[in-house]
């Protein structure tokens, strides 16, 4: 069913690592169907502090924290859960 509001293309690009000057080096650039909502949101990161979310990316791909959505980075990962407590989709929070 979520399909079917897949409308929307954003540009995802990956990270692989960081170089010698602790700068962000990205591997593999590729769109991505999903749906962005756009809403503020306060919420716990990776390493424990509390950071304003300004985006939601909901889709089916494989995406970490740390990845680039638009030129947005990933600060979080969410796992929505059906009625049958099946993983339907990630939402990743911007």
């Amino acid at each position: 069913m979520l399909r079917d509001y897949l409308n929307q293309i954003v540009i995802l690009k990956s990270l692989i690592g960081m170089d010698e000057y602790n700068e962000p080096i990205f591997g593999e650039v590729k769109e991505v169907k999903c749906r962005l909502i756009d809403r503020f949101k306060r919420i716990v990161n990776d390493k424990g502090e509390e950071v304003v979310s300004d985006g939601i990316i909901q889709c089916y791909e494989y995406i970490k924290v740390g990845d680039y959505i638009d030129n947005r980075k990933v600060i979080a990962v969410n796992s929505i859960v059906d009625l049958e407590g099946v993983i339907g989709y990630k939402g990743y929070l911007l």
